[in-house]
C-alpha cells in the first residue's frame, strides 16, 4: 500500500491562509483608494491644489490637470518664479 502525504487539518490551515491574505489584499486595496479619491489635484502649470476658489480642468496638451482660470494661474507662476 502506498504511503500518502496527508496529514489531517492541513487543508484547513491552507484555506484559512489564503482567506486571509485575500481579506488583507481586500483591505489594502480599498485603502488605496481611499487614499486616492482625497488626494488633492494640483495644476501642472502653477502648482495650486484644487479647491473651489481654483477649480482644475484638463490641460489643453494634455498634460495633466490645469487651473480653468489661465490668467490667474500665469500670474501665479510668474510669481512664484520671481526671488
Amino acid at each position: 500500500m502506498p504511503e500518502h502525504d496527508f496529514q489531517p487539518g492541513r487543508e484547513m490551515t491552507n484555506e484559512v491562509d489564503a482567506k486571509t491574505a485575500r481579506e488583507r489584499a481586500k483591505a489594502i486595496a480599498e485603502q488605496r483608494r481611499a487614499e486616492r479619491r482625497n488626494r488633492k489635484r494640483k495644476c501642472v502649470v502653477c502648482g495650486v491644489e484644487e479647491s473651489d476658489k481654483s477649480p482644475l480642468t484638463a490641460h489643453p496638451e494634455g498634460i495633466g490637470p490645469a487651473c480653468k482660470d489661465e490668467v490667474s494661474c500665469q500670474n501665479r507662476r510668474a510669481a512664484a518664479s520671481r526671488p
